[in-house]
């Protein structure tokens, strides 16, 4: 599938939740559960151990039914690597050229993360597909993300940092393409207690925050 056709996939979820585990099983548990509420899509943060081993499970066990991606990642080395082991986007903490550069020659859909007016079309005209503004909340929540839509139209932007179930309609009628949604939605005490059902009832209420926002 082509990096436009991606993108086009989680705007039409609207949500891609990330995922940050303590552990390989937690992650894929994580995602599991996450499918089975209704949101078969996930970033697979490269803080959680061995994260590369975690998509290439992914990728091998539900190669037609979830769209993986990799997130934090802050070197071409670590692109490189998730995208070998099957990542179909590619996800950025912050401003990195290089990395969106490569993605672009590769024909890979990246999100390079930015924050000010200036990082984000600075991202976008070296050939992000969309804009990740981080940290979203810190900074204003929906009415930034309202803010840098009403001169940068053309520009899609994917918040996170601080998205939660209750802002989540506010972000996409402010403008965002879709959001990006991290513990409120893969909540760590319910990973830990092995309570993945929280977890599916949770993407499931987000979804229907999607439903109600279009």
């Amino acid at each position: 599938m082509n990096k436009n056709k991606i993108l086009d996939k989680l705007a039409d979820i609207g949500i891609v939740p990330v995922v940050r585990a303590p552990s390989l099983e937690n992650a894929l548990g994580a995602v599991d559960a996450l499918a089975r509420g209704g949101i078969p899509v996930a970033e697979i943060t490269m803080t959680v151990p061995d994260a590369i081993s975690v998509i290439k499970r992914l990728k091998a066990e539900h190669t037609d039914e979830l769209t993986i991606g990799a997130g934090t990642v802050t070197n071409v080395s670590m692109c490189k690597a998730a995208i070998e082991a099957g990542a179909v986007f590619i996800v950025t903490p912050s401003v990195n050229l290089e990395i969106i550069e490569y993605c672009k020659n590769t024909g890979i859909c990246v999100v390079g993360g930015a924050l000010s007016p200036t990082e984000i079309l600075a991202v976008w005209n070296v050939g992000a597909n969309a804009v990740k503004v981080f940290p979203a909340q810190a900074v204003g929540g929906p009415g930034y993300i309202k803010a840098i839509h009403a001169p940068l139209p053309r520009i899609p932007l994917v918040p996170t940092g601080g998205v939660y179930l209750e802002n989540v309609a506010e972000y996409l009628k402010a403008g965002a393409l879709f959001v990006c949604a991290g513990t409120d939605l893969v909540n760590k005490n319910a990973l830990s207690t092995g309570d993945l059902e929280a977890i599916s009832r949770r993407a499931q209420q987000y979804i229907q925050e999607v439903k109600k926002a279009r």
